[in-house]
């Protein structure tokens, strides 16, 4: 092999190595470029799913924003209407001296009534912000629940005694007095306003828990507004007045004393709310 060959051969293999050289810096060039673009589409990722999170809090915040307002300018607005009517008929000297007694009283009966009916409507508001914030002042006491509920069927009305059945074991309960009986009047409540009577209320150990449901023997919830019967400013069709918080303030409630709250319907009709707390030991 002449000088000129072997020249030639020694300078295509330096080329040649120059060449697989340049083609291992590009792929590695390569092969970092793809690990920072898969790095940064995993940030994009997350980042979006960030985004989305937050417009989706966004988005449900604006929802309970406009559900408060239609509350506040629907359901606020008429007991005003009404105090503000009937306080104003009675400041006006000639109309007072034209009015009755019994017109004096019927007009200060609207005010009071509908300024009660405002006051409930305003807890129910200042509870609901208190169960969200974590702030629920909760006192937990052992409840005879025969006794607990021989008071709140009492209170709730001796002309509906003939139409409450109550069958329950003798157990207690840990929970917050004034929150189970605002739980199981928010129940009965439901039940005599949107059900049918008899109106059953039944206890029972299930574990390390009681079990405690009311049952009426009404159409029952429709299936489509169940999912969204525990919700805030949740109504269905037929619903009669209230803000629509109860039920959403019963199961905060529950949840607050380590319980928990649910429907199912009620055989052969109607519908059945329970609640779950704690059995003392």
């Amino acid at each position: 092999m002449s000088t000129g060959d072997e020249l030639s051969r020694a300078t295509l293999e330096r080329r040649l190595e120059r060449e697989r050289k340049a083609r291992r810096e590009a792929e590695s060039i390569a092969e970092r470029v793809t690990a920072e673009l898969y790095a940064a589409a995993q940030e994009l990722e997350h980042v979006n799913n960030e985004l989305t999170g937050a417009n989706l809090e966004l988005k449900d915040l604006n929802q309970a924003m406009r559900d408060f307002v239609a509350v506040a300018s629907h359901d606020l607005r008429g007991p005003l209407t009404a105090i503000l009517g009937a306080a104003s008929t009675l400041n006006v000297d000639a109309k007072f001296e034209r009015l009755t007694p019994a017109q004096r009283h019927d007009m200060l009966g609207v005010i009071d009534r509908q300024a009660r009916h405002l006051n409930r409507m305003v807890e129910d508001l200042l509870t609901v912000s208190r169960i969200e914030a974590g702030e629920l002042d909760t006192r937990l006491q052992v409840i005879r629940l025969r006794d607990a509920m021989e008071v709140i069927t009492a209170d709730f009305g001796r002309d509906k005694s003939d139409e409450l059945l109550v069958h329950m074991d003798d157990v207690r309960i840990v929970a917050d007095p004034d929150h189970f009986q605002r739980i199981i009047v928010n129940f009965l409540g439901n039940a005599f306003k949107y059900g049918l009577p008899p109106i059953e209320i039944d206890a029972a150990e299930a574990g390390a828990w009681v079990e405690i449901r009311v049952r009426d023997h009404g159409n029952g919830v429709p299936d489509d507004f169940v999912p969204r019967l525990f919700g805030k400013f949740a109504r269905g069709e037929g619903s009669v007045g209230g803000t629509g918080l109860g039920l959403s303030i019963v199961q905060g409630l529950a949840r607050a004393n380590g319980g928990e709250t649910w429907y199912e319907p009620n055989t052969p009709c109607g519908s059945c709310f329970g609640v779950r707390l704690p059995l003392a030991a």
